[in-house]
């Protein structure tokens, strides 16, 4: 039975987001279900992808439901993620994040408020 609420959605019928250097899924957002305090997308990264470092004034949480990678995160340095591990990112810190492993990286993310659609967030010079 297909679900009708306007409450209820799917990825592909998300906003897809891509400035970050890998596809985020835009879930649970202002312009998809009319939240306004809460945010929540799926980013899903290549073997090799990374998400450009960036930092953002909105906390972020992270939930790692597949896959390998490495996150830098500023003032905790690197982050071995692997299924079932979150990660809070306190608003400010730069973060970003690479698909270091054989298969698809994919990260649940909670965002409170949620982004500004056509704000995007503040890339971080590459340092290394």
């Amino acid at each position: 039975m297909a679900n009708t609420s306007p409450l209820a959605i799917r990825k592909e019928g998300g906003r897809l987001f891509t400035a970050l250097g890998a596809p985020v899924y835009r879930l649970v957002h202002p312009l998809t279900v009319g939240s306004d305090r809460l945010g929540v997308s799926m980013c899903e990264m290549a073997p090799g992808d990374e998400v450009r470092r960036h930092s953002h004034d909105y906390e972020e949480a992270y939930y790692v439901v597949e896959g390998t990678g490495v996150m830098t995160l500023e003032g905790e340095g690197e982050i071995r993620l692997e299924p079932d591990l979150a990660v809070y990112v306190p608003p400010g810190r730069v973060h970003g994040q690479r698909n270091d492993g054989d298969g698809p990286l994919r990260i649940l993310c909670s965002l409170s408020p949620p982004p500004v659609e056509g704000d995007p967030p503040r890339f971080a010079e590459d340092v290394g």
